[in-house]
C-alpha cells in the first residue's frame, strides 16, 4: 500500500465561499509541493505549486476572482507571470514603473503613427540641432566675411558677399539652425528693383554663407541647407550683341587714354573688365606674349595666361614702359558709355559686348571651342550658350587686324608717356629731340 504524503502546514486565503487553503506537502523525493484546494461551482479544485511565491499569487487572484464572480479564465499563468517581472526589470533600469513606462510607449507610438518607434528615434538623434553650436545670422554673416578675407579673394567679391549678407541679416533674424527655405525665399522675391540676374547673385552669397556655417558645425553636417533649397529665379535669354570690326576700329580711336586699355584688352583677349580692372601693367608678359592673371585677380580664382595677339600689343604699345594699375579711373561704365556716344556707335554701349565679340571671333578664326573656352575663362558649355554668336572667317581675320596708324597716339595720353614716345621715336630717326618743357 503507497505511503500517503504527508501535509506539514496549511495557510489560508480569503474566507467564505472564496477561501482558498494552502497545503505544504513532503514528496518523497524530499522537495515540497504546495498545493491549493477550493470550492468552486459545488465542486473542489486543486492546483499544486512548487513554489511557495508562486501558490500565494494564485490563491489571491483565485480568491479575488470568487469574490467578484469572475471565471477561471481570468487568471494569470505562470509564463505571463514571468513576462511581466521582466518587464519591470525593463522599466526599473530607467527608473520608471511599468505604468509609466506603457503611458510613454503609447504616446510615442501614436504620435509615430506607421514609422516604428526604433526608426524614428534613429532619425532624431541623427537629425537633432541642440548638439549644434549656436550662432545668429548676423554673426555667420560675419564670420564668413571674414573668412573670405583671408582666402584670396577680390576685395570686389568680398564688398559683394558684405552688402549682400547684410541685406539679408537685416531682413531676416535669429539663430541660422532656426532659418526655413520660405524665409530665404520671401527675402528673395522682395528684394524689389532687382532682376533675377542680381536676385540669383544675392542668393549664391547666402549659400555659400550657409555652406560655411554646415562645415563649421553650426548647422547639420548630413542634412541639405534652406538655402540650398530655396528657389533661384529664371533669366530670360537675350540676343547676344557684338560689335563689328568697323566698329571698333571707332571705338578705339576715340576712346580717351584712361579707358582705351580697356576695350582693346576686352576685344582682343577676350578678359572681362572686372579682371582688366584688377591687373597690373605688369602682367602683361610683353616678350613671352601672353597676360597673366593670377587667381586671386581672376572671377573664377583659377590663374590662366591669355594670349597677348600682335594688334593688341599695337594698341597698348605706348604703355609698354608703364607700371601699377591698368585702369585708374573709378567708373569705368560710365566712360565705356561716353565713348559709345563719341563714336556714334547705334544703340550706345553694349553690355558685355567685348567679351562676347572676342569669343565670336576667337571660335571663326581658330574652329576650337575648348581652345577659346580656356582662353577666356569659362567651360566650352558656357560658350556655346552665352557668348558664342556665328560670324565668318573673313570677319575674324578682319577684327584681329585691326591696328593703329604709325603715327597714332592715343587721346589725352599723359605727358610722361608722350615725352618718352617722342625721344624713342627721335632715336629710331637718329634726329636730335628737343626738350619741350625747356623750350617753354
Amino acid at each position: 500500500m503507497p505511503r500517503k504524503r504527508k501535509r506539514s502546514s496549511v495557510v489560508e486565503i480569503g474566507t467564505g465561499p472564496a477561501r482558498v487553503k494552502i497545503y505544504t506537502v513532503n514528496r518523497k523525493d524530499g522537495y515540497p509541493m504546495y498545493s491549493l484546494y477550493w470550492k468552486e461551482g459545488g465542486q473542489r479544485k486543486t492546483r499544486h505549486f512548487a513554489c511557495m511565491d508562486e501558490a500565494r499569487l494564485i490563491a489571491q487572484q483565485t480568491t479575488i476572482r470568487l469574490t467578484n464572480g469572475w471565471s477561471a479564465n481570468d487568471e494569470v499563468t505562470k509564463r505571463e507571470l514571468e513576462l511581466l517581472r521582466h518587464c519591470e526589470r525593463k522599466a526599473q533600469e530607467f527608473g520608471v514603473s511599468l505604468t509609466a513606462a506603457m503611458d510613454e510607449w503609447a504616446s510615442a507610438r501614436k504620435a509615430a503613427g506607421e514609422i516604428t518607434l526604433s526608426d524614428a528615434v534613429r532619425f532624431y538623434a541623427a537629425n537633432r540641432i541642440d548638439l549644434l553650436a549656436v550662432r545668429t545670422i548676423v554673426q555667420v554673416a560675419d564670420e564668413f566675411v571674414e573668412s573670405r578675407r583671408g582666402s584670396g579673394v577680390s576685395d570686389i567679391y568680398v564688398r559683394n558677399c558684405k552688402n549682400s549678407l547684410k541685406r539679408f541679416s537685416d531682413r531676416v533674424k535669429g539663430n541660422i539652425t532656426d532659418v526655413t527655405v520660405a524665409d530665404i525665399n520671401r527675402f528673395l522675391k522682395g528684394l524689389e528693383g532687382l532682376g533675377p540676374v542680381s536676385r540669383n547673385g544675392i542668393r549664391r552669397n547666402i549659400v555659400t554663407m550657409f555652406g560655411f556655417a554646415k562645415r563649421n558645425g553650426y548647422l547639420h553636417p548630413d542634412r541639405k541647407t534652406a538655402a540650398e533649397q530655396s528657389e533661384s529665379f529664371k533669366v530670360a535669354e537675350t540676343e547676344i550683341q557684338i560689335f563689328t570690326p568697323e566698329e571698333m576700329e571707332k571705338l578705339l580711336l576715340t576712346a580717351h587714354a584712361r579707358i582705351l586699355p580697356l576695350i582693346a584688352i576686352g576685344a582682343f583677349a577676350g578678359i572681362r573688365s572686372a579682371e582688366v580692372c584688377r591687373l597690373n601693367w605688369e602682367d602683361i608678359k610683353w616678350d613671352r606674349g601672353h597676360i597673366e592673371i593670377a587667381g586671386k585677380k581672376a572671377k573664377t580664382a583659377a590663374r590662366r595666361l591669355v594670349p597677348l595677339p600682335d594688334n593688341l600689343k599695337a594698341w597698348l604699345a605706348p604703355w609698354r614702359e608703364e607700371t601699377g594699375p591698368i585702369i585708374t579711373i573709378s567708373d569705368p561704365s560710365g566712360a565705356l558709355s561716353d565713348t559709345a556716344v563719341k563714336a556714334q556707335i547705334p544703340g550706345g554701349w553694349r553690355q558685355n559686348a567685348l567679351r562676347h565679340s572676342f569669343v565670336s571671333y576667337r571660335v571663326a578664326e581658330t574652329g576650337d571651342v575648348a581652345r577659346t573656352s580656356l582662353e577666356a575663362g569659362n567651360s566650352p558649355k558656357m560658350v556655346f550658350g552665352h557668348y558664342r554668336e556665328i560670324v565668318d572667317r573673313a570677319s575674324a581675320e578682319a577684327w584681329f587686324s585691326i591696328t593703329p596708324s604709325d603715327d597714332w597716339e592715343p587721346n589725352g595720353l599723359k605727358w610722361s608717356i608722350r615725352e618718352r614716345l617722342k625721344h624713342l621715336s627721335c632715336r629710331r630717326d637718329n634726329q636730335p629731340c628737343v626738350d619741350t618743357a625747356i623750350g617753354a
